[in-house]
């Protein structure tokens, strides 16, 4: 069976976020009120698994590999068999 899982990479709270600040003047030069933007990634990857179960781990184990600990968080979005 075939997953689709969705894996939302963001960087850490306290860590600068030059991209964030950058869409965040473009969105107020152009009028709109905004407090603060951060800019992340957001990954859709579809793999073969067994079940559900297996499905997770794998989307888990993905997701551990493409963040890095020390700057982002991970969260898988969702899964869905397709």
């Amino acid at each position: 069976m075939r997953y689709q899982a969705t894996i939302l990479i963001e960087l850490k709270e306290g860590i600068l976020d030059p991209q964030g600040r950058a869409v965040e003047g473009v969105l107020k030069g152009l009028g709109h009120e905004v407090e603060a933007v951060r800019v992340g990634k957001v990954l859709e990857v579809v793999f073969p698994a067994s079940g559900e179960a297996e499905a997770r781990e794998k989307a888990q184990a993905m997701a551990r590999l493409l963040a890095n600990p020390v700057m982002e968080t991970w969260t898988l979005e969702a899964l869905k068999p397709l």
